[in-house]
């Protein structure tokens, strides 16, 4: 649900058309400040919930009615400019404070307004704004928590729509989910496969004298000495050469190295994956709701062919150089790796021009290595449902191929697949989780 969306279809062309009379500017730079507005009051909206000021918003958000009882904020045109005006003007000044004048900047200058003009407009609009958020709690049947709770749902979008600059003067990035009175539900119980599990005998490794440490490994070992003595008895008798003991218990000595080695080397995978789950990746979100990663110092990696890039130590393209120059790291289904700067506009597949960046790098790498082949894989976190997100990944992957292709690559190198929301590498508690799964990776198909 996109509730700045949902405040634009309120406002109707006769309603442009009235406010450009009274506030003496075009219809375009109305529209241009509705623009602004909408995102500015959520915000504003947001922070004062936060902020836990629920009285001045309940007073401001209070419906408004014509005769027929019905929620009309247009009528609010009716009243005369100076009554409209100072009802503006006290409600920009309780919702944004200080950010008053950064808001009025901001409509001065993607509507092209003196700061006149725009603090003027400015005060029609938001009376407007927030009658017409009014309006929608009413007809949704919204508390303020519940609408609080929307808002924040929404503030990646509303983030992306304030104009520049302003999202860091409202300080949308500090603001966390309002305490909301969420009521229990009761979770059905799911019942988990049971998988069968290979036995392994433990060993425990006992350090100093520790002997107790050691019981369930001599517990194991026993038997097997047993089996030991009883051969060589059995062998004893029968007057077989010493040479056949010999072998017999070299043989079940090495069973007994070898499991030993098994042992280690599962312990060592158990300590690998135990390691690899600690591990987090280092970054975090920005005020469009994308992750940013610490990509560490810049390095300049000379390429086959002579070029030369600027790129981060830590980054995607570092990782991808070294594993197509190592000739040990044989190509596999396996090995992926994750674009670290590919951004896309929310729920859709355009991609944002802070992407241009690594494209143009992954570009100059394939040309670099004209042998190389990539396949692009789309995912997306768990959010929404599966298949519209299996569709969305599979388009922003081919997003991805195609804008490599518009930066000079052979098509024929490239191949793209969506799969939703399969192989997470974050947790979908989180935003910051979330946020990294909506990614592209990709992999090495030839080298």
């Amino acid at each position: 649900m996109n509730l700045i969306e949902m405040l634009k279809n309120e406002v109707s062309g006769s309603v442009v058309s009235s406010l450009s009379q009274k506030a003496g500017v075009t219809e375009e730079q109305v529209q241009a400040g509705f623009s602004a507005g909408i995102p500015a009051v959520l915000a504003g909206i947001l922070k004062n919930g936060v902020g836990g000021d629920s009285g001045f918003l309940g007073k401001m958000l209070s419906n408004i009615t014509n005769s027929g009882g019905e929620s009309k904020p247009e009528d609010l045109l009716n009243s005369d400019n100076d009554s409209l005006l100072e009802k503006g003007k006290s409600m920009l000044g309780g919702l944004f404070g200080q950010d008053t004048d950064a808001l009025t900047n901001a409509v001065s200058s993607s509507g092209g307004l003196s700061t006149d003009k725009s603090a003027g407009l400015l005060a029609m609009i938001v009376p407007l704004i927030t009658g017409f958020v009014s309006k929608i709690m009413s007809s949704k049947g919204w508390s303020l928590t519940d609408l609080l709770g929307k808002i924040f749902e929404n503030k990646a979008d509303i983030t992306a729509a304030l104009p520049q600059g302003l999202g860091d003067s409202l300080g949308l990035a500090g603001i966390n989910m309002p305490n909301v009175n969420i009521p229990n539900v009761e979770v059905p119980k799911v019942e988990v496969p049971r998988v069968e599990v290979p036995r392994v005998p433990p060993v425990n490794y006992a350090s100093g004298n520790d002997v107790k440490s050691g019981g369930s490994f001599l517990k194991w070992l026993i038997p097997l000495l047993i089996i030991i003595i009883g051969v060589w008895w059995i062998l004893g008798r029968s007057g077989c050469k010493d040479t056949t003991m010999s072998s017999a218990v070299d043989s079940l000595s090495a069973n007994v190295d070898s499991a030993g080695n098994q042992l280690d080397s599962a312990a060592d995978a158990i300590k690998d994956g135990a390691t690899t789950a600690k591990g987090a990746i280092a970054g975090k979100l920005n005020e469009a709701g994308d992750f940013i990663r610490d990509l560490g110092a810049n390095i300049n990696k000379k390429l086959a062919d002579g070029t030369v890039i600027n790129i981060g130590d830590n980054s995607v393209e570092n990782r991808l150089i070294s594993f197509i120059e190592d000739k040990d790291k044989p190509v596999d289904k396996t090995t992926w790796f994750t674009f670290d700067r590919l951004y896309f506009e929310t729920g859709k597949s355009t991609l944002k021009a802070e992407s241009q960046e690594q494209l143009k790098n992954i570009t100059a790498i394939l040309k670099a290595y004209p042998n190389v082949k990539l396949k692009m894989g789309g995912y997306t976190d768990n959010t929404g449902d599966a298949a519209v997100n299996k569709k969305i990944s599979t388009e922003r992957a081919n997003a991805a191929v195609e804008a490599l292709v518009k930066l000079g690559v052979d098509a024929k190198r490239l191949e793209a697949e969506g799969y939703g929301p399969e192989h997470p590498i974050a947790s979908n508690d989180t935003p910051e989780g979330r946020a990294q799964n909506r990614r592209i990776d990709i992999r090495v198909t030839q080298k």
